[in-house]
């Protein structure tokens, strides 16, 4: 009985990984791009993608080495949410560092721009149908 309930044991924490694993990557990729868009993607918008990728994690550390000791504790405090934890590092930023947050946003919006500007009528509408309408929106139109 005892090496039955070893077993079962370990058998439960392996589907248990697994399951966590798989949810995780799921998830991970609900946040891009549908594949059936991503499959219509040019070379050209693919660079693009990957130029923004490259210069956001480039412009996050810059902004993360920049970050006070009292910056890094709201950065660092699991006791509140996300939201929670912008909304107060944004409010925390000194000059220099809302100056370096706006010329990113306007790096990426030239880059978003010309991405958005290559797209073809039949991804633009795969863009829009992943897109789902605000209660706002639903509730205006009645």
């Amino acid at each position: 009985m005892n090496k039955t309930n070893k077993i079962l044991i370990i058998l439960f924490i392996t589907l248990f990984a697994i399951n966590l694993n798989y949810g995780q990557e799921k998830r991970a990729y609900k946040r891009g791009y549908s594949k059936e868009l991503a499959q219509t993607f040019s070379t050209f918008q693919k660079d693009l993608l990957s130029k923004e990728m490259k210069l956001w994690k480039r412009h996050h550390e810059a902004l993360k080495t920049s970050l006070s000791d009292s910056q890094e504790e709201i950065v660092n405090d699991n006791s509140m949410s996300k939201r929670q934890r912008h909304e107060k590092i944004i409010i925390s930023l000194d000059k220099n560092q809302k100056e370096m947050v706006k010329k990113f946003e306007q790096r990426t919006d030239t880059i978003r721009k010309k991405f958005y500007e290559s797209l073809t009528e039949v991804q633009k509408t795969l863009i829009k149908k992943r897109r789902r309408k605000s209660s706002l929106c639903s509730n205006n139109t009645s």
